[in-house]
């Protein structure tokens, strides 16, 4: 491990396939910023310097070096989004494929990768990467962990994938950073004899306002692109930990929670209303689909990474259910011609 390095070699170790995993591993590491996202940073002792800085002038330690290697950064944090352009640029010419543009939050692109032997996978599979996985579609992936629906809604990067690679169905995953991001300010004392006295109000809100921005979707979609196929779903019921930052400890420190059965208790009365708030809302549209995901994946730690994310098994379970509805409302696409 070269430690200076100039960010030109940084870069060109994150460009190489042959050394990508060993670059991420060196330099880098993972570090959970919200209960949907993470990112990679530099490890704290990696020192960085400009090209021909000589000896230590020139040098940023980790931590004030982000504005100075930002790309640098973007490299390792799109890694896995990279490798599924290659793998769309590679099967959407041939003519028995489905194309299909997918847009969300780490439930469609789990961030985080580690290392096996000499080579990077992904921590978890996760839905997306179990439909690129299938040999009938070309998956266009705009996901990205930590995606907000407000983001989504607003850059609406998805219009232009869309246009561009006219696909027969878009799969939207959105709005649990939205709302779990700001959870933790929503608990309080309550009675659990009223699950839902555990928490404010504002939570029925933020439900809704993310309801407003999935309408805007759907608008545009269903304006723009009237045959083309949208699939909406809900999250099933997560899983909170007594260790988990973002969830479990919340609802024991600051509701007083202490029963596992009443910790579930509160998250299936708030997937219950997130779903139920989509699946009214997809409901007038023909070609709008939601998917009941709840019941899926069992509220037991067999089947989940962390208390927001399901294991490898768990999102096969979920992206089953995503495969299910895509045989349902799909037509196949052509054959490729025999000489």
């Amino acid at each position: 491990m070269k430690n200076p390095i100039t960010i030109q070699e940084l870069e060109a170790l994150l460009e190489d396939s042959n050394t990508q995993a060993e670059a991420l591993n060196n330099y880098f590491e993972y570090l959970p910023t919200g209960p949907f996202t993470g990112e990679y940073r530099l490890k704290s002792h990696v020192q960085v310097i400009e090209a021909g800085a000589a000896g230590t002038e020139g040098v940023t330690e980790g931590a004030p070096l982000i504005n100075i290697v930002e790309k640098l950064l973007n490299k390792a944090n799109s890694l896995a989004r990279r490798d599924r352009d290659r793998l769309f640029d590679q099967r959407r010419g041939e003519a028995d494929r489905i194309v299909i543009v997918t847009e969300g939050d780490s439930w469609f692109q789990y961030p985080r990768l580690k290392r096996l032997g000499i080579t990077i996978s992904k921590e978890v599979k996760d839905v997306v990467d179990y439909l690129i996985e299938d040999s009938r579609y070309a998956v266009k992936s705009l996901g990205g962990a930590g995606d907000v629906i407000r983001n989504i809604f607003h850059l609406s990067e998805y219009i232009e994938a869309i246009e561009e690679h006219q696909p027969q169905a878009f799969i939207l995953s959105g709005g649990g950073n939205d709302f779990f991001e700001v959870f933790p300010s929503m608990v309080r004392k309550g009675s659990a004899d009223d699950i839902q006295s555990f928490l404010k109000t504002t939570w029925l809100t933020e439900i809704k306002v993310i309801k407003t921005y999935y309408e805007g979707i759907l608008e545009v979609l269903t304006k723009n692109f009237p045959s083309l196929q949208v699939v909406l779903h809900g999250y099933d019921y997560i899983m909170p930990r007594t260790d988990g930052k973002w969830i479990g400890k919340p609802m024991i420190t600051t509701g007083g929670l202490k029963l596992d059965k009443d910790r579930k208790a509160l998250i299936r009365t708030i997937m219950d209303r997130f779903n139920q708030s989509l699946e009214d809302l997809s409901a007038p549209y023909e070609n709008v689909h939601f998917i009941n995901l709840r019941g899926t994946v069992p509220q037991d730690e067999r089947f989940w990474h962390d208390e927001i994310h399901p294991n490898d098994h768990g999102f096969r379970l979920v992206a089953d259910k995503f495969i299910t509805k895509l045989d349902e409302i799909l037509v196949p696409a052509s054959p490729r011609p025999t000489a």
